[in-house]
């Protein structure tokens, strides 16, 4: 039996007192545990990134590396991280930026929810793909991606396409998802030569 939504749950509260602008926080620090995914040299790009939540994760984490953080909202500085005001799935306005090689990308990225949910799996899968786009653009081999994702008719598609990419996919749901949620999290590993970004000249 579901139980009922709590606004306030212990992440909440968790999140106030250690400092991070959402509880939305620990979903990437627990895939983080689990995946051991983010060392202290990486460079990340965080996709979707308003509050920053997931931008305070990665920038306690990465010390000598670089974290990037995009949404088209505006956010709160942090830190050295470097940030930008720009949609991305707008692959012309992303190129302007001039993206190195990465070793990341984060993204706990959901559209405009409707409550219709076919429609709302739809665009979170079509987000989704972008995501996978933005890999293929600037990811670097053996590197990996943590994207969430509304499970729908689409689902599968988007988990068939990141294992044609990245040599080990799983789905997980972190334990800070709430019960009543139906996101997940794709977090793929080893994204495969074929499908890497060319380093920069």
């Amino acid at each position: 039996m579901t139980k009922p939504y709590q606004v306030k749950d212990h992440y909440f509260f968790m999140a106030k007192e250690q400092g991070y602008r959402a509880r939305s926080a620990f979903k990437l620090e627990e895939i983080d545990k689990k995946f051991r995914l983010i060392d202290e040299d990486h460079v990340v790009v965080d996709l979707g990134a308003a509050p920053g939540s997931w931008t305070q994760y990665l920038a306690r984490q990465i010390k000598t590396g670089k974290v990037f953080a995009l949404d088209l909202q505006e956010m709160e500085p942090l830190g050295i991280v470097e940030m930008h005001q720009i949609d991305v799935t707008n692959v012309e306005e992303v190129d302007m930026l001039c993206f190195p090689q990465v070793d990341g990308v984060v993204a706990d990225l959901a559209p405009k929810t409707t409550g219709v949910h076919d429609s709302d799996a739809y665009h979170s899968a079509e987000l989704n793909y972008a995501v996978l786009d933005f890999c293929e653009r600037y990811l670097k081999p053996g590197g990996y991606m943590v994207s969430k994702i509304f499970q729908g008719e689409d689902f599968q598609g988007v988990v068939a396409r990141s294992k044609k990419m990245f040599k080990l996919v799983k789905c997980f749901k972190p334990p800070a998802c709430r019960d009543r949620s139906r996101e997940t999290y794709i977090v793929a590993m080893g994204l495969k030569k074929s499908y890497a970004a060319s380093p920069l000249t």
